[in-house]
């Protein structure tokens, strides 16, 4: 039996595990840029305006949005191999407390008595099993993952699908407005309202490609990431709308 053939036919696809760095970017992207395309529009601002500072959020929020990922990926996993390494240390110090707490933590799962011994005892039967057993620890106690060990490549690979996702959604919203000041198109209302239907297009595609590739709901994935579009967007225009009218 092909486990690997298996998964990627019946279950999420191997790119899943990259959907949270890829929708985290993508929305933030989309959203922030559009939101301060959406506020300056609200204020009234010429066009040169809104698409230099919509560049300079998309560069400078993007590189924090991928910073940001890897930093945090970073002192998470240390965070846990620490504890690994609390679990190793006790498994050769305090090996009965630990098979006790490991039989513990099985019937807290569910199993009965019996066979929660029979399970840890195989699995301290056998030094090869150690690393499962302190895995099992960790993940049963701490609700831990180890990680694999080749984390820091990972770790990388998350931070620039982040930043990555978020720079190419981000830079949708202000192909509008470039396209409008290139052509020498004044009009200010109709970019807008180009854009609008422009981003939430992006925003529903990007819905539905999560929704494909983790295999849900299109329909439900395209509605949740839209719909919190719209709500962001429309406070952003709100407010650079209400408070260019109030200052003046």
């Amino acid at each position: 039996m092909d486990i690997d053939k298996h998964t990627e036919a019946h279950h999420a696809s191997s790119k899943a595990k990259y959907i949270k760095n890829m929708i985290y970017g993508g929305i933030d992207g989309i959203i922030t840029t559009f939101s301060i395309i959406a506020a300056c529009f609200g204020a009234n601002l010429e066009i040169k305006y809104i698409i230099t500072m919509g560049f300079a959020n998309l560069i400078a929020d993007g590189f924090s949005m991928g910073f940001g990922d890897f930093i945090s990926s970073f002192f998470e996993t240390k965070y846990i191999l620490s504890e690994k390494d609390k679990e190793s240390f006790e498994f050769e110090h305090n090996r009965e407390y630990e098979v006790n707490e490991m039989i513990e933590l099985y019937e807290r799962e569910g199993l009965g008595h019996r066979d929660a011994k029979k399970m840890v005892d195989i699995l301290v039967s056998n030094p090869l099993y150690q690393p499962f057993f302190i895995k099992s620890m960790v993940s049963l106690e701490l609700g831990l993952e180890i990680p694999n060990d080749d984390y820091k490549k990972e770790i990388r690979t998350e931070a620039l699908v982040t930043f990555f996702s978020f720079l190419v959604f981000g830079f949708i919203p202000l192909l509008a407005y470039l396209v409008g000041y290139w052509s020498d198109n004044e009009n200010e209302s109709d970019i807008f309202i180009i854009d609008c239907f422009i981003t939430t297009m992006t925003i529903a595609s990007l819905g539905c490609l999560q929704a494909h590739i983790t295999k849900q709901s299109k329909l439900k994935g395209m509605l949740i990431l839209t719909v919190n579009g719209i709500v962001s967007t429309s406070i952003a225009f709100g407010l650079g709308f209400g408070l260019e009218r109030i200052l003046n």
